[in-house]
């Protein structure tokens, strides 16, 4: 193997061991918290050891820190943007029925992203503990994730909104929009086992419609034909 070979193989392998600490880190921090994660169960669960978790992030709070940003990094894979939403907004004018068809395609992707895909679960989870017991990351988090997350529900409910009075109505609204949606996600266990499914993702099309036709109802619009 000639010697850019060899490095670009070392490359490649650095590149999987991260990634594999980046998944490890993300589903420990998420069941344990921040506090009651190791760097000695780090590296055993990642199966590498002590060493390679600082060379790659420093250590436990290099590697936090990195799970918050790739957090941060999918979230336009989720939430549609504020000037998406505008946009859609836009073209669908004052009509009730095309409002509702911009309110199927927000939740839409909330749906696809957090209920369906498994694969941003721990970051749903690391999002909820961070409301509830901040670290020095929460910051971050506020400016990168939160602020324009709300921003896009606030934009789509005074947008669609058949009864919005104001800023405030509109923020409280966006946040029982995304609280339905997160719930969900936590109720996944018992739901599936008292429904008799397996997961949600092979039940998309029932879960999508229900959501919809609710979230149309709560925001005053039609709620027939939610696609």
């Amino acid at each position: 193997m000639t010697s850019e070979g060899h490095k670009s193989r070392k490359r490649a392998q650095g590149e999987e061991t991260r990634a594999t600490l980046l998944h490890t880190g993300a589903e420990l921090f998420a069941k344990n918290g921040y506090n009651g994660v190791s760097m000695r169960t780090l590296a055993a669960e990642a199966g590498v050891n002590l060493a390679t978790v600082g060379y790659h992030f420093g250590g436990k709070a290099g590697l936090y820190e990195a799970v918050i940003q790739e957090i941060t990094k999918v979230r336009d894979q989720i939430f549609p943007p504020t000037e998406a939403v505008r946009e859609r907004l836009a073209v669908a004018g004052d009509t009730p029925e095309e409002k509702a068809k911009v309110v199927d395609w927000f939740m839409g992707s909330l749906i696809d992203g957090l209920l369906v895909r498994s694969d941003y679960i721990w970051g749903v989870v690391i999002v909820s503990r961070e409301l509830v017991h901040p670290t020095e990351l929460f910051p971050l988090l506020d400016t990168a994730f939160f602020t324009p997350n709300l921003e896009s529900l606030s934009a789509l409910v005074q947008g669609t909104a058949a009864h919005c009075r104001d800023e405030t109505d509109a923020f409280i609204t966006g946040h029982m929009i995304i609280s339905v949606i997160i719930k969900l996600l936590e109720g996944h266990p018992l739901i599936c086992k008292r429904l008799e499914w397996d997961s949600f993702e092979n039940h998309h099309a029932t879960i999508g419609t229900i959501i919809k036709t609710r979230i149309r109802g709560l925001l005053g619009l039609p709620m027939e034909n939610a696609q």
